[in-house]
């Protein structure tokens, strides 16, 4: 028996099916995946194959699991099936395989898919179902250091042995480090057309005193960012400079972006993906990945507004003020909404501790 073609059949009124909950799944992800779960807008590419991928993984576990074997369709997934589920995560995070961070985002997928089937209040609160809030609770301290300089890799030497592969990869690199955007911001970027004055930046609400130096123009950052968060980011050195010449030399049209114009976006965010791991930019090869340049970014900002390294990578205390003027340049610059995240990258500021304070602590232990 052959299944219904997938885009004329009804689901609502498609009898379950435990023998083709495959079929079943693959149709709820057409009609749902694309989706943001909050929002009246789509989700990037990557969210719809995360997604997808973890639904997936979810069947195959509930058929196979060792515990108790399920055939359900996917519409039939219920709290028992939730508590199994839960249960081995649990497991998991205590035995050290799954990171505190890893579980909210599996949990914030496990709940957009049981909206998609009707079943909005199935989820109890995450806290219910592990007994340590630690298995579960993202840490947003750096501690270590994760931008490239830390590994030893010369990020201008890579660059320009990319430049000679692919230019709109090395363009992409440029951008990365220069500015701190994310692999999507910068292939979406259109370095001819997102550029503004900085009169059009001040409209915009943004400060003059979040430059370095002289400013001519703002790199306007809106396509490809989280949260469709736009940000005005300076181009006030030389390094700036330079990777938005690269880029514009890359992009002949007065409206192109930086991606390869043949290809679609995934395709290119294949493509860079590619590329990277060819030259070796990977955590197998120099212990580094793309995003260590938004670590770098962020270090680089860190020492230009205080004065000094970051305390993750083994920066002095600095005055508390300071510290915080900083770290708000630094999330703002980087498109984060909350200060607290910026700690991912720069680590936490330290307390000075009074005279003798080292030797009391030691004896109170």
């Amino acid at each position: 028996m052959s299944d219904p073609d997938p885009l004329t059949v009804d689901l609502d009124t498609l009898p379950l099916m435990p023998q083709r909950w495959m079929y079943v799944l693959s149709l709820i992800l057409r009609r749902h995946n694309w989706q943001h779960a909050a929002k009246a807008k789509s989700v990037s590419h990557r969210t719809n194959e995360a997604r997808a991928r973890l639904c997936i993984w979810v069947f195959r576990f509930l058929r196979d699991n060792p515990v108790k074997t399920f055939k359900l369709d996917p519409r039939s997934f219920s709290g028992r099936h939730v508590d199994l589920l839960m249960a081995h995560w649990q497991s998991q995070a205590k035995a050290g395989r799954l990171a505190p961070s890893t579980i909210p985002t599996y949990y914030s997928h496990l709940k957009t898919f049981t909206r998609w089937i009707g079943k909005p209040e199935l989820l109890k609160p995450i806290s219910a179902y592990f007994d340590d809030p630690a298995l579960y609770t993202r840490n947003y301290c750096a501690s270590e250091d994760k931008s490239w300089r830390a590994m030893g890799v010369d990020v201008f030497t890579v660059i320009r042995d990319v430049e000679a592969h692919d230019v709109h990869a090395a363009a992409c690199l440029w951008l990365m480090v220069a500015f701190g955007l994310r692999f999507k911001e910068s292939l979406m970027l259109r370095p001819h057309a997102d550029v503004a004055t900085p009169d059009q930046a001040a409209q915009a609400g943004t400060s003059a005193d979040q430059a370095n130096g002289p400013v001519v123009d703002y790199l306007d950052t809106h396509r490809g960012t989280k949260g469709g968060r736009r940000r005005y980011l300076p181009i006030d050195d030389e390094l700036r400079r330079h990777a938005v010449d690269y880029a514009r030399h890359v992009c002949k049209g007065p409206h192109a972006s930086v991606s390869d114009q043949t290809l679609t976006l995934v395709q290119a965010m294949r493509r860079l993906r590619y590329v990277m791991e060819r030259f070796g930019i990977t955590k197998r090869d120099l212990h580094v990945v793309p995003h260590g340049l938004r670590h770098q970014f962020a270090g680089r900002g860190y020492a230009l507004n205080t004065g000094v390294l970051p305390p993750v990578a083994g920066g002095p205390v600095v005055d508390a003020a300071l510290d915080a003027r900083a770290r708000d340049t630094i999330s703002q610059q980087l498109g984060h909404g909350r200060r607290q995240i910026v700690n991912a990258y720069l680590g936490r500021r330290q307390i000075d501790k009074p005279a003798g304070a080292a030797d009391r602590d030691h004896r109170l232990l």
